[in-house]
């Protein structure tokens, strides 16, 4: 080998494994060649036979993440992105510095109070990231600040806080007692969770017997037995279990056990620490059960029967229930029940009926009100329901949350007390830096307790609205956008479409620096809310999955298609970017409509979903069964993924340029998908690819790398799109 060839080796990393001799000559004489023309992986056909369809496979080698081929054609990947991206350095250390600006975590800052105590989130950093601890200081030895809350010195300890978590890092769960002098938590370790109880006025471990346990504790009204969810052999909570403390774990009786293989149970105590609250959900049955913390050795009662296709939500208010659940119509309504002494459905009546696009998500009852979390025209809000002398609730009397912005996302946050009079709640949108604000429930008077310091952010240089775009079967489709006030003087613009929809997650609005970053270099960036997403409800979600999938795709470029033909972006000249799920979207859209598309980004992509799918070596969760549907076992959704399948699915055809990016550890998504997507890509596609290149970027690992590839794909992608430069 030449010096040269050295040279180029040691450009692209490979050095170490040309002198651990891993790579063969011809890996070797393929990196540095693919410098300057596109990587070729060999073809190895291979027969594929489901369902009597049989399709031959070309690059399920590439699957093999170990293999030292694998390894040299993701070598040699890499080196040619290096090359295609070696005019953009400048741009993407200006993108870098943007997207990695420090973000105040607002929610960690202020404390909350729970009795006669307030309770601290204290950031951390160490060499594994950041953490949080968790304290705590009692009401009297605090001083108050005008907003309500102690006034406390950042990474300085009050005098008289005590420490109940050094790190959270390694502890999903922990419960306190009702008198808050017991803590359980559970920490993270073999087959489930280890759970620690410690008696908080003496300091001593108490119990730490407990293992295979779930994230979920609950504690007795006495805090002499522990309530917990027992872990399965796949990490399901499939039993509730109950400990005495002090007592072998051997020994604890199981309550309540599901043997629906797709349901997960999940516990949690009344906020008047009366009631243990046993809740089990699949996607097609839910039941509730109750359990008196008083009487922590009774039975559980049954409050709901087994529902087969309604997911009824309970909560406990004191003497009586609250219900979330729909009405013939298909309505959400807000109930009110008794509390069953016994077995039994309670018979709610009907307080709240949700209007046209509305959905009820969630309700929590405290003394003298309810907060009830709502979706409605594709955002999160919360409406408050103040309830009367005699208990009863008043609906006459009720009040929403909001700051009146066009896109305001509101949430309910932190609020443990049963006797409070004030609510808590987060408010961001795409111009609203995360505020963490209170309401008075008698007067509305809101405070502010914290807000989200963003350095050089101008609110009034930039305009945000809600879009809807008209999908193939007639269905409206939010659009979230965000631009610079100025954007469409010279005309449109080009544009970023974002988008995920998958698992009933939302994309709600929320201040980002990467999209201000973006913003400020002439693009309108815009979120498409596509079914399979949470953002108008869970119907909005199961009309987006498994066999109703390709919904999403339809949604996806009908606001691409909206985008253009109300002006707002330039024809040409848009992007496309999503990342797992995302990444999924956004190739299966291009391969519907390539000619939507100028250029797209997918990180970690799901582009080869049925191969995945159909690898018994890759192991898949419950709800990515339950998201995508299983085609072993269902022919119908085998032939949907196969129709759909991006990777199986590429047109021959003009295609808009490509970035993929993945990461060999760290990542949800096998890193073969992205590699045989863009091998098919290279292979099929008949774009110029000095015009419209198709680039691979795999990582070693996610972790210190996220920002960096995030700033390389946002640069690149505004060179596809031809944007000029930074606006002051």
């Amino acid at each position: 080998m030449t010096d040269p060839d050295l040279l180029a080796l040691r450009d692209v990393g490979s050095l170490a494994d040309v002198k651990a001799g891993t790579m063969t000559q011809e890996a070797l004489a393929s990196i540095i060649a693919s410098q300057d023309r596109p990587p070729r992986p060999d073809r190895e056909p291979q027969p594929r036979t489901v369902h009597g369809d049989t399709v031959v496979t070309d690059h399920d080698w590439l699957r093999a993440r170990r293999s030292p081929d694998v390894a040299a054609h993701l070598e040699a990947e890499n080196a040619y992105t290096d090359a295609r991206l070696a005019h953009l350095g400048p741009q993407i250390s200006e993108l870098a510095g943007a997207l990695a600006a420090p973000r105040t975590d607002l929610e960690y800052e202020v404390p909350v109070r729970s009795g006669s105590w307030w309770y601290l989130d204290r950031p951390l950093q160490d060499e594994h990231g950041a953490d949080l601890s968790l304290s705590r200081i009692a009401v009297e030895h605090v001083r108050i600040g005008a907003d309500g809350t102690p006034v406390v010195p950042l990474g300085e300890p009050l005098e008289h806080e005590e420490l109940l978590l050094a790190s959270r890092r390694r502890v999903p769960g922990f419960a306190l007692s009702t008198a808050q002098d017991v803590l359980a938590r559970a920490e993270l370790s073999t087959g489930g969770c280890h759970v620690i109880v410690t008696d908080l006025t003496s300091g001593d471990v108490i119990d730490r017997a407990v293992r295979e346990a779930g994230a979920d504790l609950v504690l007795s009204r006495d805090a002499q037995w522990l309530l917990y969810t027992h872990l399965d052999d796949i990490g399901r909570s499939h039993q509730v279990r109950r400990h005495r403390i002090g007592t072998a774990w051997e020994s604890d009786e199981v309550l309540l056990e599901e043997t629906d293989p797709w349901a997960v149970l999940e516990i949690g105590r009344s906020r008047d620490g009366s009631s243990l609250m046993v809740r089990s959900q699949s996607l097609a049955t839910t039941e509730t059960w109750l359990l008196d913390l008083a009487a922590p050795t009774g039975p559980l009662h049954s409050l709901t029967g087994r529902r087969d296709g309604a997911h009824p939500i309970l909560e406990h208010a004191g003497d009586r229930l609250l219900v979330i659940d729909q009405d013939e119509s298909g309505r959400d309504v807000l109930g009110v029940a008794s509390v069953p002494g016994s077995g039994g459905s309670p018979a709610p009546r009907t307080l709240l009926t949700a209007r046209d696009g509305e959905q009820f998500e969630a309700v929590e009852a405290f003394a003298g009100f309810a907060a009830l979390q709502v979706r409605a025209e594709g955002l999160p809000g919360v409406r408050i329901m103040r309830r009367r002398a005699d208990g009863s609730f008043d609906t006459l009397d009720v009040r929403e949350l909001g700051h009146g912005g066009q896109l305001d996302a509101v949430r309910l946050d932190a609020n443990p007390s049963w006797s409070q009079s004030t609510v808590r709640y987060r408010l961001d949108s795409l111009l609203t830096p995360a505020t963490l604000a209170e309401a008075d429930v008698a007067t509305g008077e809101v405070t502010v307790l914290h807000q989200a310091t963003v350095p050089g952010f101008d609110a009034s240089r930039y305009l945000e609205r809600r879009l809807w775009a008209t999908s193939a079967d007639g269905t409206q489709v939010p659009i979230s956008l965000l631009a610079r006030r100025e954007v469409l003087t010279d005309g449109p613009a080009p544009g970023l479409l974002y988008g995920s929809g998958a698992f009933g997650t939302s994309l709600d609005p929320a201040l980002d620096p990467g999209a201000l970053a973006l913003a400020d270099r002439g693009l309108v960036v815009a979120i498409a809310h596509v079914r399979g997403g949470g953002e108008m409800g869970e119907d909005w979600h199961l009309a987006g999955r498994q066999l109703e999938k390709c919904a999403s795709f339809d949604d996806f470029v009908s606001c691409a298609e909206h985008l253009s033909a109300t002006g707002w972006v330039a024809e040409g000249r848009l992007g496309a970017s999503g990342v797992g799920a995302g990444g999924l979207l956004v190739a299966a859209s291009a391969n519907r409509s390539p000619a939507a598309f100028r250029a797209i980004v997918a990180g970690t992509p799901l582009v080869d979903p049925l191969a995945t799918l159909l690898d018994p070596e890759v192991m898949l969760t419950l709800e990515e069964w339950m998201e995508w549907g299983d085609p072993v076992e269902d022919e119908a959704v085998y032939r949907r993924l196969r129709g759909y399948s991006p990777a199986e699915n590429v047109p021959a055809t003009e295609y808009p340029a490509v970035f993929a990016w993945t990461a060999l550890e760290g990542a949800d998504v096998p890193p073969a998908e992205a590699a045989v997507w863009v091998a098919r890509l290279r292979d099929r596609v008949t774009s110029d690819p000095a015009e419209r290149p198709v680039l691979l970027r795999c990582l070693p690992t996610l972790r210190g790398e996220a920002v960096e590839v995030h700033a390389e794909a946002l640069a690149w992608l505004l060179d596809q799109l031809d944007v000029p430069g930074i606006r002051a």
